[in-house]
């Protein structure tokens, strides 16, 4: 019975793996999503820190994005006013989403909240700074789809899911060795 388990765990760990080596072709990343990365919209940022915003918006469903978060989703890190100066309601996308931005020399984004613009207009951003973490910033993307978010969480996990190929490989290698030992 224990070896019967061993091979199905590693069968499962050399197929993640596998999973986690195809995750890495190019080729597979675009037919995941085209867009490897969200888009940052124009800010106006009126002083010198990041902490009041600005961006013209037409209606939809919009991300905001914090670099250097403590933690993150975090709804309450961002007060949206719409452009008749009323409050927008801000939510959390539910989970954890990164993105590191290229073009940046590598910059770390989390997904901090999300907001719907109703109206086109110039949206008012007041952000809260972190202490202790100087130059932090903040983007605003339309909100990823479905399919850049699984782009984005399988360059996260991609480490973790190979991984898992040599794991597997290793236990089926012992499993079999462990078989030949009792059988002979």
């Amino acid at each position: 019975m224990g070896r019967r388990v061993a091979l199905v765990l590693a069968g499962v760990l050399a197929l993640v793996g596998c999973f986690g080596l195809l995750a890495s072709v190019p080729a597979v990343q675009r037919a995941v999503s085209p867009r490897a990365e969200p888009v940052p919209l124009p800010l106006r940022v009126p002083g010198p820190w990041y902490d009041q915003i600005n961006v013209e918006l037409a209606p939809g469903r919009y991300a905001v994005w914090a670099t250097r978060p403590t933690r993150g989703p975090d709804r309450d890190r961002c007060r949206v006013t719409g452009p008749d100066g009323r409050p927008v309601p801000v939510r959390e996308p539910g989970h954890r989403v990164d993105w590191v931005e290229r073009a940046t020399d590598d910059t770390l984004w989390a997904w901090a909240s999300s907001f719907t613009a109703a109206a086109p207009g110039s949206y008012r951003l007041t952000c809260r700074l972190d202490p202790g973490l100087p130059g932090q910033q903040y983007a605003v993307t339309r909100e990823p789809d479905r399919r850049l978010l699984l782009r984005l969480r399988l360059a996260r996990s991609r480490g973790l899911l190979v991984a898992a190929l040599p794991a597997g490989l290793v236990i089926l290698v012992m499993t079999l060795t462990w078989r030949r030992r009792s059988t002979g």
